[in-house]
């Protein structure tokens, strides 16, 4: 029988698993992906690493993250906003310009991309304590021990673990895996109720083979807020020197759209960066992630658009169940910077901590 059990290989996921591994504790991770990671990917043009998910975190506000990229040895560098930034109001005219000190208030990115540091903490693992390609379909308490039901390849496989962490968005759980017994009808409730970080998002990532907004004295940073928008921001998407030259942006379409547009999508991005930043615009690559689409991240109820940002201050997801051997773990659970990368490693600390002190009952913020 394994000590702890992760479920799981996100960033919280593999945070919680380094945690346990400084500590000299036995665990398996198990992850329903083919790929660690989660939400973090970066897809690799030539050179260009292109974060298709999380590719921002803000070391004055976020000192988690901080330490993990320091610990890790890995490089930052800041987002670049130095530059003008259009702002798009209407779709038959041209953008406004102005001026700004910058949009993103500090925030870095990772040389090589957000996958380095995926690939940071994986290495530091046992490579037989992680399971790729398990999908988690019941989790079942037995008197002294939880019972793992995993969905892999053509088979199911059954694992036991004294202590069970699931690292997953509650809402996927509370939608696709059968708890025996069943959680309790107010702890599914506040499940369903905590919206998945940026599940119904789609993002582009168009490269070029030069930074020509730069040379036109653009920062790259768009905002576009008419109707019929594609891409509602666009930012500057160059590696730390400019060389890789790209530009992002966030679709501005619902889930529904984007499946009834997706075969002239490309087309409309191709023209809405042209209408922003001129002809050359019409010369890039571009790179897209439907993450409602992907089904290890967007539960059906994330697919319905919301008009208020979430709010994470469900403490009953962050304490143990099921008498200190079932927990909640997720960027979604944390206490403080929740979504965010942050809040990942939050989340991931806050296991460690309840799972060394034997009761599992103890709660803390780790704000600082």
């Amino acid at each position: 029988m394994l000590d702890t059990v992760i479920v799981g290989g996100g960033l919280s996921g593999l945070a919680l698993a380094h945690g346990l591994q400084q500590q000299g504790r036995t665990f398996a991770l198990y992850e329903a992906r083919d790929r660690l990671g989660g939400r973090i990917l970066t897809q690799y043009d030539g050179d260009a690493a292109l974060d298709l998910g999380p590719a921002w975190f803000w070391p004055g506000t976020q000192p988690r993250m901080a330490r993990m990229v320091a610990a890790l040895g890995l490089a930052a560098f800041p987002q670049h906003d130095q530059g003008q930034v259009l702002r798009l109001h209407d779709p038959e005219k041209v953008p406004e310009v102005y001026s700004t000190d910058g949009i993103h208030h500090g925030a870095q990115r990772l040389v090589g991309g957000m996958a380095r540091l995926v690939q940071g903490l994986a290495s530091r693992l046992p490579g037989h304590a992680v399971k790729l390609a398990h999908e988690l379909i019941a989790v079942v308490k037995q008197r002294n021990h939880v019972e793992l039901h995993f969905r892999s390849g053509d088979g199911i496989t059954q694992v036991m673990a004294r202590r069970v962490v699931l690292a997953v968005p509650p809402r996927l759980l509370e939608e696709a895996v059968r708890f025996d017994p069943p959680l309790e009808g107010m702890l599914c409730q506040r499940m369903r109720a905590t919206q998945t970080w940026m599940a119904n998002q789609a993002k582009v990532l168009v490269t070029f083979l030069s930074p020509f907004w730069r040379a036109a004295g653009l920062a790259g940073n768009a905002f576009v807020e008419h109707e019929q928008a594609m891409l509602y921001e666009v930012f500057d998407a160059c590696d730390v020197v400019g060389e890789q030259a790209a530009l992002g942006g966030f679709i501005a379409l619902t889930p529904e759209l984007r499946t009834s547009f997706q075969t002239g999508m490309p087309l409309l991005i191709e023209s809405q960066l042209t209408q922003l930043f001129g002809g050359e615009a019409d010369q890039g690559v571009q790179h897209i992630r439907d993450w409602a689409n992907e089904r290890y991240t967007c539960s059906t109820l994330d697919r319905v658009p919301s008009a208020m940002r979430p709010l994470y201050d469900d403490a009953s997801l962050r304490r143990s169940f099921w008498d200190a051997t079932l927990y909640f773990g997720g960027s979604e659970t944390a206490g403080y910077a929740a979504g965010y990368l942050e809040g990942a490693l939050e989340a991931g600390e806050r296991v460690v901590y309840l799972l060394t002190h034997s009761s599992g009952q103890a709660q803390a913020s780790f704000a600082n």
